[in-house]
């Protein structure tokens, strides 16, 4: 009786928070959307069996996966179903840019938190959403690094960039990533020597679109691509003897499937990535990861890592699985480098749009097989190396001795 006059005011304590975790399974970009996975489920694993949510009485996180197949109309059919039908508190992903944005419309909608991970369109955070927070960096974040890098060779190794062209795919990733690269040519006073799209899903020959740029004669090359189209772009660059730097925008040049495709042809090129292997910052969790699952991490597999440690902090200040104090608690994010943030920057908080302020990316040279970060240069561990051994041709830049 006296249990019904005076009921307990705490509700109980949940077991589990369940996380969605949606991600390409199948498809074309089924490899990378297999390590985000992957990743997630690591980190989620390491938080659980250190304790769990400890505000929540030791909550474990319960990660529930749904698959976007590449494809923007499956994504907001998956968000809905692991928000609608199996009660997911917030939802990490999603890869790619023009998935994400039908996601996060859908997730906004219902009021759950999204985590991006990666998908670097601007526009992704730029639309007054509330409920959608972005990890790793936008597209503005690449273009201004790549150019700041293609400036810095001067320095480097005497390599003055006068000229660059685009190669990009047509999808909001590549036209986000095109005029985030132009809005950084131009502030920087460098001349947009060509610019090519196309579509990578149905793109069979890149051959004529690399002939057209080279025509243009500039000094560097950005291309913005997934990985069937970035092997084929790499393909037609090594067959016309293409002696310039090449940086991609992360996409297909940071999957495996990149260097085994070309093997030796992928020697010089570079590509921006938020993170790597190579880095003193998340090494063990590299190695750990690799022996677990037997594949490779990669950058973006690296920041679905991270998400679920952000949201981990955020359960803990919220004290509840409540969705608006769970955003709420996701927007006042303040991590510092650390064991749970290690990406790299000296702290993880977002800006009033859900824009993760703190983000310099690295530039990675495939050397020897291997991509390395070449710049900048507090996280370099190699120097610059000779970008020809990619056109075959011999000479041209002759960096300094003593790459690793």
């Amino acid at each position: 009786m006296s249990a019904l006059l005076f009921p307990d005011p705490s509700p109980p304590r949940p077991a589990t928070a369940r996380v969605g975790v949606l991600f390409p399974l199948t498809g074309p970009s089924a490899e990378t959307g297999m390590v985000c996975r992957d990743a997630a489920a690591y980190a989620a694993e390491t938080i659980n069996a250190a304790g769990g949510v400890q505000s929540l009485g030791g909550c474990t996180l319960e990660l529930v996966y749904g698959d976007t197949r590449s494809d923007p109309r499956t994504g907001a059919r998956e968000v809905e179903r692991l928000i609608t039908q199996e009660g997911v508190c917030a939802v990490i992903g999603v890869y790619h840019s023009n998935v994400g944005q039908r996601v996060t419309e859908a997730a906004e909608r219902l009021e759950t938190p999204v985590l991006l991970s990666s998908g670097i369109a601007d526009g992704l955070t730029e639309r007054g959403f509330l409920y959608t927070f972005r990890i790793g960096p936008k597209a503005r974040y690449y273009g201004r690094d790549q150019v700041r890098f293609l400036l810095d060779l001067n320095r480097l190794i005497g390599y003055s960039v006068r000229r660059v062209a685009l190669i990009h795919e047509n999808s909001a990733y590549g036209t986000s990533s095109a005029l985030a690269q132009k809005r950084a040519l131009q502030n920087a006073g460098v001349i947009l020597a060509a610019e090519e799209s196309y579509r990578y899903d149905s793109v069979k020959d890149m051959a004529p679109i690399v002939a057209k740029v080279l025509e243009a004669k500039p000094d560097a090359i950005l291309m913005a691509a997934y990985i069937d189209d970035s092997i084929l772009i790499a393909k037609a660059l090594r067959q016309a003897g293409a002696d310039i730097p090449v940086i991609g925008t992360a996409g297909g040049m940071v999957s495996s499937q990149f260097i085994k495709a070309l093997g030796t042809d992928a020697n010089g090129l570079f590509t921006v990535a938020e993170h790597s292997g190579f880095l003193l910052e998340g090494r063990k969790i590299y190695e750990a990861f690799s022996e677990r699952y037997n594949r490779d991490l990669t950058g973006d597999g690296v920041l679905a890592y991270q998400c679920i440690f952000v949201l981990q902090d955020a359960l803990e200040r919220a004290g509840s699985l409540n969705k608006k104090r769970l955003r709420k608690a996701l927007s006042e994010t303040d991590m510092p480098f650390g064991k749970n943030m290690i990406l790299p920057a000296p702290r993880l908080s977002f800006d009033s749009t859900g824009q993760n302020i703190y983000y310099d990316l690295l530039i990675l040279q495939i050397i020897q097989g291997r991509r390395i970060p070449v710049w900048p240069e507090n996280f370099a561990q190699a120097k610059v190396s000779d970008w020809t051994a990619f056109s075959g041709a011999g000479g041209g830049v002759h960096p300094t001795e003593g790459d690793n």
